[in-house]
């Protein structure tokens, strides 16, 4: 990637933020609950006068990382790559993935930023640099798990919103998650797309007695019902559910995806750069999922609108992409983002200046302490 107008490309210095955002709402799920974004913000700054930004979005019960982590392990990986060519992307994520095997969610900061910086220098904006096309990409609204008289009032504000997916998080009352899917289907009608997310809420068992209950709502897939460690559940599941069902914590590398293919576990993938360590990796994903004819969606965790527009730009890159989960930044109360994608009537807008299209306000870089 180096080229002849910027062979000698250095990475001079790297901005670490504690970057706190904080939501209008808690947002549960079945293995924790959510009530700011405690995120980190990575700014790679070159000797050209370019800076790329990336950011970090860190879930402990689902990828091991807190913000403490990811703060204490982004000032080592700053001493790795200064001085480095940020251009040369795979040798830089290959040195992260040597010095640090896991830790998915940082190292997905710094692979955004690298390649914020690759697509200004080539002069486009980041789906085109990584092959892809602007096209429609329609997000689905998550409701997380709350009290089941509100389920459908909720539902109701997001079609009012102008979005025609749902995606309802589900996995610790079994009985309860049927009222509130039952609420909503009956609230927004049969027009309307119903996704459910058990994130490893429930046994294999559990898992097929309860998707056997919500077929009868017309659910489009639901994402990883069983534990992460049952995989042979994953398929049993998979198999005799008559709702399709989408990994997502079960794929975090190219290699989990490629046991997930040969085993022919599941149908679907759910790819997020804050698992998969960034873009570079999750394309690799991309392409195997490809090659074994899966679809995939891609997701997020609690990113702004930053670490959301890089996610934007992946799921433009490919056509394996045919489900989108980017929605994030909808139950945040401040919005620190300048360009970035936009939302219309539930279609995500990409921006078309070159690179990320990205970059925080500088009025919040003020406020969050600097490491």
């Amino acid at each position: 990637m180096q080229t002849a107008a910027h062979p000698e490309l250095k990475i001079t210095a790297i901005r670490i933020f504690k970057m706190d955002i904080p939501r209008k709402d808690v947002f549960t799920i079945a293995t924790m609950a959510l009530e700011k974004a405690e995120n980190v913000l990575i700014g790679i700054e070159t000797n050209e006068g370019l800076t790329g930004w990336g950011e970090a979005s860190p879930f402990h019960a689902l990828v091991g990382e807190t913000q403490r982590i990811d703060l204490a392990v982004a000032q080592d990986l700053r001493e790795l790559f200064l001085g480095k060519n940020p251009l040369e992307i795979g040798q830089r994520i290959r040195e992260m993935d040597a010095f640090l095997p896991h830790n998915p969610t940082i190292k997905s900061a710094f692979d955004m930023a690298l390649y914020d910086i690759a697509a200004q220098v080539a002069g486009m904006p980041l789906y085109q640099f990584l092959g892809g096309s602007r096209r429609d990409l329609e997000t689905d609204f998550t409701i997380s798990i709350g009290k089941v008289e509100e389920a459908g009032e909720k539902a109701q504000q997001v079609v009012e919103q102008g979005f025609r997916i749902i995606k309802i998080k589900v996995g610790i009352s079994d009985e309860e998650d049927y009222q509130r899917v039952q609420s909503i289907r009956q609230t927004v009608g049969d027009a309307l797309r119903i996704r459910v997310d058990a994130n490893q809420g429930w046994d294999r068992m559990q898992a097929l007695a309860n998707l056997r209950r919500l077929a009868e709502f017309d659910v489009e897939f639901c994402e990883q019902p069983c534990r992460v460690n049952d995989k042979f559940g994953l398929k049993y599941v998979a198999e005799h559910s008559p709702i399709p069902v989408m990994a997502d914590e079960s794929v975090f590398s190219p290699t989990d995806a490629l046991e997930l293919v040969v085993g022919d576990v599941v149908p679907y993938f759910n790819i997020k750069l804050s698992k998969s360590g960034g873009i570079y990796r999750a394309l690799q994903i991309a392409h195997i999922a490809e090659a074994g004819g899966r679809k995939c969606m891609v997701g997020c965790m609690s990113e702004s609108r930053l670490g959301l527009t890089a996610t934007a730009h992946l799921g433009a890159a490919s056509p394996v992409f045919q489900f989108f989960d980017l929605d994030s930044f909808f139950e945040h109360a401040e919005d620190p983002i300048i360009g970035g994608v936009q939302v219309k009537d539930g279609y995500i807008v990409l921006p078309a200046t070159p690179g990320l299209g990205a970059y925080p306000d500088e009025a919040y870089l003020k406020r969050w302490q600097e490491l």
